[in-house]
């Protein structure tokens, strides 16, 4: 901690990680976040600008923030004093050093009447589109009389390409400030506020909204909290953040077997970036022979198990391709001896959907072929990340290879869906290990997504659903996997 006032201002220093959107306020507690609520990298060349939102804050007449910025994405360019403390309130010229700027402020009296706007802004340069990450590592709220203030602090991230999106409830707290911009929207196509991705802003988003009001923080926090930091995942993994989403499509291109679209929670959990590959998959059979081209017994496959491969080695030219010809019960004993599971159906399309609301495909609403390896472009599989990853830092969710989901395939399972954590023929996440404890002896269809290499343009919808039987190699040069894990506590 360090004193930059030169004032009878005393302040404190708090750990600080950058959320995006105007967060909801907690019951005697400032809230500071970043508006926008999600922040698109622009052209290279371009500039972003953030702006530093306080909610909650009356009485806060000065403060102290530092900002960490990747500067291989962006380079700071300048700041400014926001509209909370007032125009003729000191404003220290800001530190910038190794990927941190630190700006300080004060007034010479409370800002009483206050309790919300813009403590500063920050402009970044862009020199590279990419996904990173903003974290404020320190903020530093005082009021006049030198008491530290409470504060509440967040996440979040610069995502690569793609629109704003108004994200209410992704962090569990939600209040009347969520509402008002919804309801300010009414009759729009905001995309923003457009919760429920039909295209317009209406009724059913505010319904969202009001759903989740009262998620706050209580009142038994101590004076200075930080929100937990998010797990590291495990190598070769990303995050995928807990949060509601509109499962399923309505669009002209939609199957009966994707509707009614309906609103999914899913908590967090880790899944694989990249497909299965083959030589992810011959360190699996050396360690397990029972499961060798050779020695896997016939009931778990249909004829064409590992059909390319030579013993227990995949074809030349093709470690780094997704594993093929694999069935459903050896991608879930790989998955096991992995450490991991298998994705549900929900899980998989919250994971393709990156993060962005409304969108037929991972990246948007266009398709071609350098977007994805599919309508056999290529002629067969590609090295997995061959193509630009989604909002979220996966690759390949729409084609190379369809993938094998936990569930059972059911057309109708969307009209009986749970809410929260939804798994067919278990019901929720909670029941899993029914499937997984007895893998061996489940006979029913499995879910596939993702569509593959061989498949057309209107099968990689992310919405896109199909099932095969678990024996199934017999259609395998474009059936793979990746895997996912829980997060635990």
């Amino acid at each position: 901690m360090k004193t930059l006032l030169k004032t009878n201002l005393f302040l404190i220093c708090l750990a600080f990680v950058m959320c995006f959107g105007i967060a909801a306020s907690s019951y005697g507690q400032a809230v500071v976040a970043v508006d926008p609520a999600e922040s698109p990298s622009p052209a290279v060349g371009s500039e972003l600008t953030i702006g530093l939102k306080i909610t909650n804050g009356q009485n806060v007449a000065a403060y102290e923030i530092s900002v960490d910025f990747d500067p291989s994405a962006l380079e700071y360019k300048s700041s400014a004093n926001g509209d909370y403390l007032p125009s003729g309130a000191f404003f220290a010229p800001p530190q910038v050093a190794d990927g941190t700027v630190t700006l300080v402020a004060t007034s010479v009296s409370n800002v009483a009447s206050a309790t919300s706007g813009t403590l500063a802004s920050v402009t970044f340069s862009v020199v590279a589109v990419k996904a990173s990450t903003l974290r404020l590592s320190g903020v530093l709220l005082s009021d006049i009389t030198a008491k530290p203030l409470s504060v509440t602090t967040r996440n979040g991230s610069v995502v690569e390409g793609g629109g704003l999106k108004w994200d209410v409830n992704g962090d569990g707290i939600v209040n009347v400030l969520d509402l008002v911009r919804v309801a300010t929207s009414l009759g729009t196509a905001d995309a923003r506020a457009d919760l429920n991705g039909d295209g317009k802003v209406n009724v059913l988003d505010l319904t969202l909204v009001a759903q989740n009001l009262g998620k706050t923080i209580g009142t038994t926090r101590p004076p200075v909290t930080e929100v937990p930091q998010q797990p590291t995942p495990p190598e070769g993994m990303v995050l995928i953040p807990a949060g509601e989403f509109q499962m399923g499509s309505n669009d002209a291109e939609a199957g009966v077997n994707e509707q009614p679209v309906h609103t999914v929670h899913v908590d967090a959990f880790y899944m694989d970036t990249h497909e299965v590959t083959n030589l992810d998959f011959k360190r699996f059979v050396l360690a397990n022979p029972q499961w060798q081209k050779d020695r896997i017994p016939k009931a778990l496959h249909n004829g064409n198990y590992l059909r390319y491969w030579t013993g227990n080695n995949y074809p030349g030219g093709k470690a780094n391709h997704p594993v093929t010809y694999v069935s459903w019960y050896a991608a879930m004993a790989y998955a096991e001896w992995a450490g991991k599971r298998l994705p549900t159906e929900a899980e998989w399309e919250k994971a393709a959907r990156g993060g962005k609301t409304g969108l037929k495909y991972p990246w948007g609403n266009t398709i071609s072929s350098g977007r994805a390896n599919y309508g056999g472009n290529v002629g067969d599989t590609t090295v997995v990340g061959n193509y630009s990853a989604n909002g979220y830092g996966l690759y390949d969710m729409s084609g190379n290879v369809r993938e094998w989901c936990l569930d059972a395939y059911n057309a109708d399972f969307y009209f009986s869906s749970p809410r929260n954590n939804p798994l067919s023929d278990v019901n929720t996440l909670s029941n899993a290990n029914l499937i997984i404890d007895d893998y061996i002896n489940v006979k029913s269809s499995r879910v596939l997504r993702g569509s593959s290499w061989l498949h057309n343009a209107r099968d990689m919808r992310v919405a896109y659903r199909y099932g095969r039987t678990p024996t199934d190699t017999a259609a395998g040069s474009g059936i793979g996997f990746r895997c996912a894990r829980t997060v635990t506590p």
